[in-house]
Order: C-alpha cells, then sequence, then structure tokens
C-alpha cells in the first residue's frame, strides 16, 4: 500500500528535523553576523553545516538572503570573513569565484555562505555582511 504524499512529506520532514536538531552528539558553535550598520546578530551553527543554513531563507533580519538556496548562483549570501577563519577553511572554487567576481562590496576574504562549512574554530567569530545584497540572476 502506498503511502499518501502528505504522510511521506510528514515523515521525511520528521527525519531532517531528528537529524538537524535532535541528535545529541551534534556540537554547534556561536557565531555573530555584522550587519553593515553595526547591528551584531548572534545565532547558533551546525559543525558541519553551512553558514547559510544559520541564517536561512525569509529571514526577516536578513532580507533576499540565500536566494539561489545553495545553487552558487545568486551571491546573496556573500559575507566576509575574518583572516584567520579565512586560512582555515576549504579553498574558494572557480564556481564560487565567479559569482563573487558580480559581488558587490567584494572584500579579500569574502565568501559565500553556502560554501563556507561551520568548523569549531568558528566559534565566537564575527561575519561581515555587505550593505548591499544583490541577486546576480537579475543582472
Amino acid at each position: 500500500m502506498a503511502l499518501s504524499l502528505f504522510k511521506t512529506f510528514r515523515a521525511f520532514s520528521k527525519i531532517n528535523q531528528t537529524r538537524f536538531y535532535a541528535d545529541g552528539k551534534t556540537k554547534w558553535v556561536s557565531i555573530v553576523f555584522e550587519k553593515a550598520d553595526g547591528t551584531q546578530l548572534k545565532r547558533k551553527g551546525k559543525i558541519g553545516g553551512t553558514l547559510q543554513e544559520v541564517i536561512g531563507q525569509n529571514n526577516p533580519d536578513f532580507p533576499g538572503f540565500g536566494a539561489c538556496d545553495g545553487t552558487v548562483s545568486c551571491s546573496t549570501c556573500h559575507m566576509i570573513l575574518p583572516e584567520d577563519i579565512f586560512g582555515k577553511i576549504k579553498m574558494i572554487t572557480d564556481e564560487e569565484q565567479d559569482v563573487l567576481d558580480y559581488a558587490p562590496e567584494r572584500a579579500p576574504t569574502s565568501r559565500l555562505g553556502c560554501e563556507v562549512t561551520i568548523i569549531p574554530e568558528m566559534d565566537g567569530m564575527i561575519v561581515k555582511l555587505p550593505a548591499v545584497v544583490r541577486d546576480i540572476r537579475e543582472s
């Protein structure tokens, strides 16, 4: 007997919630996101997740953030990392580099949040967010 679409969706939803929130082995770090106006918002990030996942989509504190849902095509999750952290994460890919070439307010330590995996050393770091958020797919 086939499960209804609704029951299937609910089952997968529960599985994903359990994976993300209920695993007693999950390690978390505190990350501060600093907007261009100086406002700082502290969030918890799951080690192994991405910085984009910490902020999420449709977040009123970060309008327009993560518009492409992590497909490395929009630059709306552009952020500026501290130099010490920038040197500890995986190298930037050509694809990410191409997207960042069109990002406003690019800095030497700019990265896309969807491409940055959270590591333990990020606990307490301050990530700067540019004043201008632009979806380069609309340019």
